[in-house]
């Protein structure tokens, strides 16, 4: 429907020769998640524009944006445990046990931003795949901004609110992987808040090759546009 009513318009203007359909389509960032058919999705809109090209004499061009579509499961956040907190009651019925990461919105705002949910994966931070282990355990997880909004686990739709995700046991010092961070996530983080250098960026070619993209943010860099106030302003 969106396709047919745009192309209304087109009918209007005989001088329009593209038609940008724009993005939004779906990607399946966690288990269970629908990623958008383009096959299916697309087929309707080609035979929109066929009988526009048969009704009007002139075919036209169309172009989608689909970038999150393409990138957003192309990226990960990779992070350190910095620090275990527990604040469960005696009994355990209340309170949780909340990881904190050396990350947080200075990386990935979605999560704070629109309770986005990403995949979050624990591993050893020896390396070994030995060391993974089996035991889980609930837990919130928190990024390293001194702010209530920096939750990497909120509850879907509700950056505000608290929800505990079921993890592999972690210790201080392991590696915390959040996955479907290619898109809308280092170009909208909190960037330099609390002072935080921005990170370093790494692409990993088709023969697994590790190559530095983004060297990390220096503090000098951070504030050398800041500028020293004349005397005499206080």
């Amino acid at each position: 429907s969106v396709a047919k009513n745009s192309l209304s318009f087109c009918a209007i203007w005989d001088t329009i020769t593209t038609l940008n359909l724009g993005g939004g389509y779906k990607v399946g960032r966690n288990p269970g998640e629908m990623t958008t058919d383009l096959g299916e999705i697309g087929a309707p809109v080609k035979e929109a524009f066929v009988e526009f090209a048969k009704e009007h004499g002139r075919e036209l061009r169309l172009e989608i944006e689909p970038g999150t579509y393409l990138v957003a499961n192309a990226g990960a956040l990779v992070t350190k445990i910095q620090d275990k907190v527990s604040t469960k009651s005696p009994t355990g019925e209340d309170g949780h046990i909340f990881l904190k990461m050396d990350a947080g919105m200075t990386d990935v705002l979605r999560p704070s931003l629109y309770g986005a949910i990403h995949p979050i994966t624990i591993l050893p931070a020896s390396g070994e795949s030995g060391d993974v282990g089996t035991s889980t355990e609930s837990v919130v997880v928190v990024g390293h901004c001194c702010e209530s909004g920096d939750l990497m686990t909120p509850k879907p739709g509700e950056p505000e609110a608290l929800e505990e995700r079921i993890l592999r046991m972690a210790e201080i010092g392991d590696i915390a992987i959040m996955d479907g961070s290619g898109a809308y996530c280092a170009g909208m983080s909190t960037k330099n808040y609390n002072s935080f250098p921005e990170a370093p960026e790494v692409l990993v070619d088709l023969e697994g090759k590790v190559h530095l993209i983004r060297k990390r943010q220096s503090l000098e860099q951070i504030y050398e546009n800041e500028c020293d106030v004349p005397p005499g302003v206080f």
